[in-house]
């Protein structure tokens, strides 16, 4: 496979764009609690580790993690990626643990799995030496920022990114390597003003070992704060550099990305989504393919996780395990708790593959799309008040309540939108709205419209009337598809297509 670098502020392969897609690989070698049901309950590696070391002695506990490694993701995952038409997958690792042969050895292991199935692998400093965030995700001890109040944990910090460039220097299957993960939320920004430097002085490590590999920088406060490279120029940045933000929870409108997409234009870099997701299908249905028409690369967060609807491989919840959740309140002790986290590792290795959220990512048919999620427009004459979404379309976008207002786009767990969040799009004489859609072919197009007896549907070979149809009509396809209102009014709510 060809090694990625960077020109002209895209990511290339072999002399051609080339946009990362894929998921990342969360809950393997850095567990999270809320992915086991924990929550804040045991939220973080180093307290799930105590829980078992303590119900279960470290005998056990030693055991149960090797086979935990060995199963939660294996070289299927990484080829049931590829054959759904993903590119890349992002690894997180804990600097806790970095050091230790069998954990290395499972880093290597997902490289080279990446390397024989021809996706590329992002290694990404999760947990930092000390902690880079002060939060459950980097597994920091005392909820702090450690790393940038302790100078030796920058030191080592150093030396793992060094070693790591060593260990796969030349390695096409690396695509590049995220230095840190989410640093400083707002409470620490005290701190920001170290990060670039760290930036820096890390990707200078890296260099010394690996002089071409691509280095990603994550903006601060959950990588949604892009201020801190405010005052770079491009004539100093590094080669080979990728700026990264992640988007959870929120519009799924081109508007949301405008000071990202900015910064990344001004630094004349790529730009990459590497965390986005925990929400529902009809949110991704919106959001990936809204990157793919901007150019940017994304990885989905995350691929696997316990007992919900919104991941791609869903392992159910392990008998018993309420118990287990008791004795986190404060109740009784569980029985025989090795049975019970012998009974998790049969559920981990149990997953089902959830297809209809491969299809939302892709929109890939069969698949729901919100009509609001449209990739063009056209509107003849002004937008109207309705919901605060999308404004800088001329299309009207409306509540079906008839209220105003913004969207809520906060649905941790996968629930459908409540229909007091339900939006419409409006369509009059001669509007028309645009979707792209991951498919070549005859598909059947049913739309959930009312008065919509003046629309019509054409996939690019011609339009066919859909209105007198009861809302639905079979359409050739060529990656697209786009309804016109030719005369009256109609409100589409969503669009279904299923491939024939």
């Amino acid at each position: 496979m060809e090694k990625l670098y960077v020109e002209n502020g895209r990511l290339m392969a072999g002399g051609a764009p080339l946009l990362l897609r894929g998921f990342g690989l969360g809950g393997w070698l850095l567990p999270e609690g809320y992915m086991w049901k924990f929550y804040t309950k045991c939220d973080r590696p180093r307290r799930i580790e105590a829980l078992i070391e303590e119900l279960c002695g470290a005998e056990y506990a030693a055991s149960f993690w090797e086979r935990y490694y060995d199963s939660y993701i294996t070289e299927a995952d990484i080829r049931l990626a590829a054959e759904n038409g993903f590119n890349s997958v992002r690894l997180p690792f804990n600097a806790r643990h970095l050091m230790e042969p069998g954990y290395l050895r499972r880093i290597d292991d997902c490289v080279r799995w990446c390397g024989r199935h021809g996706i590329y692998a992002i290694l990404d400093m999760h947990a930092a030496p000390g902690g880079q965030t002060g939060q459950n995700i980097d597994d920091s001890e005392r909820d702090l920022p450690e790393l940038f109040m302790r100078p030796e944990h920058q030191d080592e910090l150093c030396a793992l990114w060094e070693m790591l460039a060593a260990r796969y220097s030349g390695e096409a299957a690396v695509a590049g390597f995220d230095l840190l993960n989410e640093p400083l939320v707002k409470k620490d920004a005290g701190y920001n003003s170290q990060l670039v430097p760290l930036y820096m002085r890390l990707a200078d490590a890296i260099r010394r070992a690996d002089p071409e590999r691509i280095v990603i920088w994550e903006g601060a406060h959950w990588a949604t704060d892009f201020s801190v490279f405010d005052a770079l120029e491009k004539e100093e940045l590094p080669e080979n550099l990728v700026l990264q933000f992640h988007k959870y929870w929120s519009p799924p409108e081109e508007e949301s990305l405008r000071s990202f997409m900015a910064t990344a234009g001004r630094l004349g870099l790529p730009l990459y989504c590497g965390e986005s997701g925990e929400n529902n299908l009809d949110w991704y249905a919106s959001m990936f393919p809204m990157l793919d028409r901007l150019g940017i690369s994304w990885s989905f967060w995350s691929y696997k996780k316990m007992s919900t609807p919104n991941s791609v491989s869903v392992f159910p919840e392990p008998e018993r395990w309420g118990e287990l959740l008791g004795f986190l309140d404060g109740g009784e002790r569980p029985a025989h708790p090795q049975e019970i986290f012998d009974g998790f590792l049969d559920c981990v290795g149990s997953s089902e593959i959830r297809r209809d959220v491969i299809s939302a990512l892709c929109r890939r048919p069969p698949v729901r799309i919100p009509a609001v999620a449209f990739d063009e427009c056209r509107a003849s004459g002004p937008r109207r008040r309705g919901a605060d979404f999308r404004p800088a379309s001329p299309v009207t976008i409306i509540f079906a309540g008839g209220h105003t207002g913004a969207p809520d786009f906060r649905r941790y767990g996968g629930e459908p939108q409540p229909e007091s969040e339900r939006m419409l799009v409006e369509l009059c004489d001669g509007d028309s709205v645009t979707y792209r859609i991951d498919c070549s072919g005859l598909a059947r197009v049913r739309i959930a419209a009312s008065a919509a007896e003046g629309l019509s549907a054409d996939g690019g070979s011609g339009y066919v009337s859909i209105g007198q149809c009861g809302g639905e009509a079979v359409v050739r396809l060529d990656g697209k598809l786009s309804l016109v209102c030719a005369s009256g009014k109609a409100l589409l709510g969503y669009i279904e297509v299923f491939e024939l």
